[in-house]
């Protein structure tokens, strides 16, 4: 698999695939890609998955909360899983849903236009709504909180 003589494989974790719970049903963990990468080139042809990477890095980077939109709610079972299973120290995870507010865009791709075009003072600018630029126009940490 990682020497990229077969093509289009994946790894799964063998479970059970009558669980209850739908994302523990064999989940893929890596896949294999005969496509050059964007950034690595044909250095690797595996690739991890979202399902198998997110708990092992944010355990290891000491993360303690992990803040995920609800559409990763019904994943949170394999992102548990992983942890235990690995032996990791586990973290909290905290769903939220989609934040909307008026009179400002909170979408980073019309937001990155501005830093681009060097319409702003990057992405820290105090007329952003990103938290760089929310404690540039004073906000303390604790605040913020």
């Amino acid at each position: 698999m990682l020497a990229g003589t077969n093509k289009d494989y994946c790894i799964r974790a063998k479970l059970n695939m009558q669980d209850k719970v739908k994302c523990l049903r064999d989940p893929v963990f890596y896949r294999t890609k005969d496509i050059p990468h964007h950034r690595t080139g044909d250095r690797f042809k595996a690739y991890p998955t979202y399902d198998f990477t997110c708990p092992i890095v944010d355990s290891h980077e000491g993360v303690t909360h992990a803040l995920r939109t609800i559409e990763y709610r019904d994943r949170n079972a394999l992102y548990e899983w992983v942890q235990k299973t690995l032996a990791l120290r586990p973290v909290i995870i905290y769903d939220f849903s989609k934040l909307n507010l008026l009179s400002t865009c909170l979408s980073k791709r019309k937001l990155r236009w501005f830093v681009e075009n060097n319409h702003v003072d990057g992405w820290s600018d105090p007329r952003f709504p990103t938290i760089q630029g929310i404690m540039r126009r004073g906000m303390t940490q604790e605040a913020l909180k």
